[in-house]
């Protein structure tokens, strides 16, 4: 698989509009992101450490870190940047190779100037790990957000990458600008029943109830293939359900309820 989403919690200390899910309290114990990963190990160097939640609001997070990069694992982060202040190490972590922020996610919050400041020091620290700065549709951005990419447009100038979307700030720097999408609601309306996705085929999701399910998409678990506490990744991945539905979407047939109410599997055509 390209990557595994673990979700090692679903907490959040933002409330953003454009996340419709309510978020919880869970999170994963270190002893279960352990074991977890030790399963993930086999089918994947890639790890991203978020559902719905903000990971850096565990309290094991370094210890979590330095466990991946004993394991050779590749991380891919995505926060709201909000505690980033408290992390003044975590840009050069040996495990870390991107680090995404969701400056999306401020808008329209009263936000200290400070903490553009700890993006702005993000952005001058030399590094090896990605830096990606997400907004949505410049149109939609308040005054203070519109200003700051203002300021680094200014300041460095954009280059468009082969991307979509993505434009080149400096060296290992990008400004990515995200396309808005609706969550899948299991009681929204049906879209289609053929298509594909690349759910459970270039990707698994594990959420902080230890849920194994197709995709980031799914934090709430409709579309459950087993629960880690009670079967192996493994058996999983073997078993009738996840063999059928992987070889539905090959075939461009959709049988699971969320699935068939999920727009963003559109982009797979």
């Amino acid at each position: 698989m390209k990557r595994v989403y673990l979700e090692i919690t679903d907490s959040c200390n933002l409330n953003c509009p454009f996340c419709t899910y309510e978020k919880g309290r869970n999170f994963l114990s270190l002893e279960e992101i352990d074991d977890y990963t030790d399963q993930i190990r086999p089918y994947t160097d890639y790890i991203y450490l978020h559902i719905l939640g903000e990971p850096l609001l565990h309290p094991d997070f370094n210890e979590i870190m330095d466990l991946l990069d004993r394991k050779g694992f590749k991380l891919q982060l995505v926060t709201n940047g909000t505690l980033l202040e408290n992390y003044p190490d975590l840009i050069h972590h040996p495990c870390l190779r991107k680090l995404s922020v969701s400056l999306h996610s401020v808008n329209h919050l009263d936000i200290d100037r400070k903490y553009f400041e700890t993006i702005s020091s993000l952005i001058e620290t030399e590094r090896n790990a990605i830096l990606d700065l997400r907004f949505y549709d410049p149109s939609r951005l308040d005054e203070i957000l519109n200003e700051y990419l203002t300021t680094l447009k200014d300041r460095y100038g954009i280059r468009p990458t082969s991307r979509k979307d993505s434009f080149q700030l400096k060296n290992n720097t990008y400004i990515t600008f995200a396309e808005l999408f609706d969550w899948p609601m299991i009681d929204g309306p049906v879209i289609s029943d053929t298509g594909t996705c690349h759910g459970g085929i270039d990707m698994i999701a594990i959420n902080s109830q230890s849920e194994v399910t197709l995709c980031c998409l799914d934090p709430k678990a409709h579309n459950s293939l087993g629960n880690l506490k009670k079967r192996s990744l493994k058996e999983i991945l073997e078993s009738e359900r996840y063999t059928r539905i992987v070889t539905e979407f090959r075939n461009s047939t959709i049988s699971c309820d969320l699935c068939k109410r999920c727009s963003y599997r559109l982009r797979f055509r």
